[in-house]
């Protein structure tokens, strides 16, 4: 008969070669449930596996804090209640969750020129401004020369070539309201500025036809300006549609 030792001996190894026979029997179930895992799923989770190997080769250092933006990469791990197939779709759910939003993620400017850069482009277009407004303010410049050039040749009396002027021009007509000078009036000057009394001064024109003779001037002025101003947009118009064709 078998002592009793041997019997709980016997109890053992069969209890270690049952426990032997369920190890084998899980890695094939493993592997079979890493088959119905998704192609994509299953890379996120090798890459998972290296980066968790990689890490605990390294000396452990603070993990860096999450940014505000970033999307939590989502561990896998099947509850002690969870069926197979429940596991299965929710790693599938989280996977589109994480990839729907790394696909609209807001952006967060990572290509966002330096500050070197935007202050060089400030610059750029700051010069071009100021090229833009000497250009525009040169060509007031010329235009308002030309004017002036113009008015010039209005008033300006052409004389013709190898005319000579000997003298003065005289009148032959007295002007009306033109004072007469009495005989003797040279020596009688010198009298008349001791004694405090002095000939009758040319009448001037007074302050109404001073004021009539400017607005008439102004008024041709501003036609021949408008006159101007019109040949040289015909000219322009021509020019352009001789261009044009």
């Amino acid at each position: 008969m078998k002592t009793e030792k041997q019997m709980k001996q016997q109890k053992n190894e069969k209890h270690f070669s049952s426990k032997k026979k369920l190890k084998k029997n899980a890695n094939p179930a493993s592997d079979d449930h890493l088959q119905q895992i998704p192609h994509r799923l299953r890379e996120i989770m090798k890459s998972q596996e290296r980066m968790k190997q990689g890490s605990q080769k390294r000396k452990k250092a603070s993990k860096p804090k999450m940014l505000s933006g970033d999307i939590p990469i989502p561990h896998f791990r099947r509850g002690r209640q969870e069926s197979e197939r429940a596991y299965v779709q929710r790693m599938t759910e989280e996977s589109e969750h994480v990839l729907f939003l790394t696909n609209n993620q807001v952006e967060r400017h990572p290509e966002v020129k330096p500050k070197k850069e935007e202050e060089t482009q400030e610059k750029k277009s700051k010069k071009k401004n100021r090229l833009h407004k000497g250009k525009l303010l040169q060509q007031k410049k010329k235009l308002n020369q030309q004017e002036e050039r113009d008015e010039e040749e209005m008033f300006k009396d052409e004389v013709p070539f190898g005319e000579v002027a000997m003298a003065p021009p005289t009148l032959s007509v007295k002007p009306k309201k033109a004072i007469v000078k009495p005989q003797g009036a040279t020596k009688g000057l010198l009298l008349t500025s001791l004694l405090g009394h002095s000939p009758m001064s040319v009448n001037k024109p007074s302050m109404a036809r001073k004021r009539m003779m400017e607005e008439e001037r102004g008024r041709v002025v501003q036609l021949y300006r408008q006159m101007k101003k019109k040949q040289r947009d015909k000219h322009e118009q021509d020019r352009a549609a001789m261009t044009s064709t």
